[in-house]
Order: C-alpha cells, then structure tokens, then sequence
C-alpha cells in the first residue's frame, strides 16, 4: 500500500465542503490585501512584519466569521502587540527572555481586553527582533496599525463585494 493511500484512507476533519466562489472571494481579498502590505513592507524596508500581515490575513479572508478575525481583535490586538514589544525592547532590548516576556504580555494584555489576535504575538516578536525597525514607538502607528488597516479595509471591501457577513461586529 503506498503513501498516497494510506493518506486517501484517513479520515476527514468534519468539516463542510468549501464552495469555489468562497475561494475566489478569499483568494482576491487576500492578493489585494497582502500585496498592498508587502508593498509596504518592502517600502518601509521591513519584509519581517509579512509574518504577523500573513498570519492576519488567513484570518480576515478565509476565517472571516471567527472572533479573532473581526476588526476590534485586529486592530486592537496589533496594537498591544507593537506596544508591548517596543515597550519591552526600549526597557530590556534583544535577549531570549525579552522576546519571551514582549510576546507573553501581548497575550495576556489581549485576553485582559478580549482581544485575542494570534497574529498579535508576532507583531510583538518582530518589534523587539527589530528594535521596532529603529524607530521606537512610532512603529505601532507605521507600520503595524497602517497595515492591519489597509487588511482590515480590505477585507471588508472585497468580503462585501463577495457578499459575505464580514464584519459579524465592529467592536
């Protein structure tokens, strides 16, 4: 018996049958959207923060009806991410520890607020990783909120367009 077989013969995540027009939808939203931030990225000299936007975007274009993926999680998680982290890099800069502890304040800054954002934790990691790309705090206005913005606006045009609930809440 092959590989490809006993592959074939395991079972199924009990899930649904994705329609061809929702991979559509997910995948216009997605190369619109991430184009726009890697743009950016690579503008801004700063291709390490496509890995939070990356994370983002499996959620606001394919997982758009989960909590996580709604714009107050988002917004607001990317936010305490790109705080804590150049918060913990500006008192502690770059150890083992200071990524550890950046990317464990973001999560229970998150949970504290119900904001609860994966990609968030990312954001966190890249801030210390990079000093906050040399620019302190203003990393959290440009680039983290811009890009999650430009995400977000981005989802909820083309997730519209698609007809599709997105935003399921604002905030």
């Amino acid at each position: 018996m092959s590989l490809l077989d006993q592959l074939k013969g395991l079972p199924r995540a009990p899930q649904p049958a994705i329609a061809a027009r929702e991979l559509w939808i997910t995948f216009i939203g997605s190369i619109v959207g991430i184009g726009i931030t890697a743009a950016l990225a690579f503008k801004w000299n700063c291709p390490m923060l496509l890995g939070p936007f990356g994370a983002t975007a499996v959620l606001v274009y394919g997982a758009y009806k989960a909590p996580l993926a709604q714009p107050r999680n988002v917004m607001l998680g990317h936010f305490l991410g790109a705080l804590m982290g150049v918060a913990v890099y500006d008192f502690f800069g770059l150890t083992w520890w200071s990524l550890a502890l950046g990317v464990t304040l973001t999560i229970i800054f998150m949970m504290a607020t119900y904001s609860m954002h994966p990609p968030a934790g990312a954001t966190a990691y890249v801030a210390i990783q990079t000093g906050g790309l040399g620019v302190g705090y203003a990393y959290i206005i440009n680039p983290v909120l811009l890009g999650a913005f430009v995400l977000l606006l981005t989802a909820v045009i083309i997730n519209k367009a698609g007809k599709r609930d997105f935003p399921s809440s604002w905030w």
